[in-house]
């Protein structure tokens, strides 16, 4: 951290200076100001965000990243509370690029900044603290979640009376995977064709069985609501396709470029792809779309040929291993790891996070070609929360950049035990790490309903259902800090979750 923080004010510094610095101008890179300006910008420090994103206008006239940041200096302006200053340049930037990525949330942050200029009251300036955020005069129904991985039932009349006990134990809302992979449990009340593919009718996928349509009738005939779950980067059930398809990842181990597991998202035939099934899934009657927890980039992928392109398009020079990785090493359980990573792989991976932002909302966008009122949520780890530059540097993920989007919900996978193994931490410090997830999640997205705390119900080795005293620690965490939405995951059948509705009605 202390290094990337050096590396920071260095290349501030350096792409501050002024220029009549001729012998500093030519370290002038547009993808690294642009990360160190984004970088100013989320610690508070707008107005020398708003210089570096003046600079790259003013500088870099061929770089793709002039849209965003012409973008980024209202959204600046809108943080500190300069309202008509921030429609001034939202709306040059709807002017000068009509058909650029964020033109839906330069429009919603004119209305926001229009609408605080009405209730704008006499007297000093809010301070930024008590400021309401981007996002936060959208409201949403406040969810509780079941997600589905597989249902006991054997028909789809058992099924109906399990989605009946679900909504008298206070469920108003259900996760229902519309995945298979291979290998993994089938719905019992399915007739398959396939292995592997989509319960849904599309020509992007095999369709093992199209029984999504039966489900979503079944549920909202129940009073309650469904969300479709579905995968992106992993979504090539029995597609293969050529190798440039597949993302590519660095192996420590041989220094070799190898095909990894999921798609190559950079590949406008995969986009397509992808575009095509989520635009069919918009076709059934679903009330939202559930991202997968897939939609990442990993420390060590992609190095495929369209990533680099891109890349070597904005920054001037490719991705490679020798440029990000400090000292790999092999541990002794015989994997690879590294004890720290360069200024320029933090670029690399903030890019990455902004690509993988671009995609989901290309999908959501195709989606709601067919049902225009989807609502979208997106699973996002808890280290993404906690901790930007961890998020980043394992996921290429980011709550920060995940908000840009304006998903309707920010799914945070506050799975404790799994933070206990990982971080060889205690239930206790466990339980304390996913209620502070929760309070810096509502304070970035502002409407607690949006912040969907997603909590795992079962031993992580044993696949027992934890204890209720337990269930009820983490509960008092989460809900201590806001009328959040909740998921349960997985469901089984023995959920605890009727015993435990009182928490969340008495949070009310």
């Amino acid at each position: 951290m202390k290094k990337r923080t050096a590396g920071l004010l260095l290349l501030t510094f350096i792409l501050f200076a002024s220029p009549h610095s001729q012998g500093q101008e030519r370290f002038f890179n547009p993808g690294e100001l642009y990360d160190a300006s984004m970088e100013l910008y989320y610690k508070g420090r707008c107005e020398e965000a708003i210089q570096g994103f003046s600079k790259i206008v003013q500088s870099a006239p061929a770089s793709k990243l002039v849209s965003y940041s012409q973008y980024m200096i209202g959204l600046c302006h809108l943080k500190m509370g300069k309202y008509e200053e921030a429609v001034q340049q939202l709306e040059l930037y709807l002017k000068t690029y009509p058909e650029a990525d964020r033109v839906r949330e330069a429009e919603k942050g004119i209305q926001d900044a229009r609408q605080q200029l009405k209730e704008k009251p006499l007297g000093p300036p809010v301070s930024e603290p008590g400021r309401k955020s981007l996002h936060a005069g959208k409201r949403v129904k406040r969810r509780i979640c079941v997600q589905v991985s597989n249902f006991e039932g054997k028909s789809l009349e058992e099924l109906e009376k399990r989605v009946k006990e679900l909504k008298n134990a206070g469920v108003n809302t259900i996760l229902f995977r519309v995945f298979q992979n291979k290998g993994d449990r089938l719905y019992k009340f399915v007739a398959p064709r396939h292995e592997e593919g989509v319960y849904f009718k599309t020509e992007y996928a095999p369709v093992v069985d199209d029984i999504l349509g039966s489900v979503a009738e079944i549920v909202h005939r129940n009073g309650l609501e469904i969300f479709a779950w579905i995968t992106t980067r992993y979504a090539n059930y029995g597609f293969e396709g050529p190798p440039e398809y597949r993302c590519r990842s660095y192996n420590f181990e041989t220094k070799k470029m190898e095909v990894a597991r999921g798609f190559n998202l950079f590949h406008p035939e995969v986009l397509k792809r992808l575009e095509g099934l989520f635009r069919d899934l918009g076709r059934n009657p679903v009330d939202g779309i559930l991202f997968q927890d897939d939609l990442i980039l990993k420390h060590n992928e992609d190095f495929g040929t369209e990533a680099n392109k891109a890349f070597l398009k904005e920054f001037g020079y490719k991705p490679h291993p020798d440029l990000f990785y400090i000292h790999p090493y092999r541990s002794e359980s015989g994997k690879y790891f590294v004890k720290g990573y360069t200024d320029r792989f933090m670029s690399w991976a903030n890019w990455k996070n902004r690509w993988l932002m671009d995609v989901a909302k290309q999908l959501m966008e195709a989606a709601r070609e067919s049902n225009p009122n989807l609502q979208f949520a997106i699973n996002l780890y808890f280290e993404a929360v906690i901790n930007d530059s961890k998020g980043m540097v394992w996921f290429s993920q980011s709550l920060s950049e995940a908000l840009e989007k304006d998903f309707d919900y920010y799914a945070i996978m506050a799975y404790h035990r799994q933070a206990m193994k990982d971080l060889k931490i205690d239930l206790k410090e466990a339980i304390d790490l996913m209620g502070k997830a929760t309070e810096k999640a509502v304070e970035a997205v502002g409407d607690p309903s949006r912040v969907l705390m997603k909590v795992w119900i079962l031993d992580w080795k044993k696949s027992e259902v934890l204890p209720k005293q337990e269930m009820e620690e983490i509960l008092t965490a989460i809900l201590n800090r806001g009328e959040v939405s909740l998921a349960f995951v997985p469901h089984v059948d023995r959920s605890p979750i009727d015993s435990l509705k009182e928490k969340w009605v008495s949070s009310k």
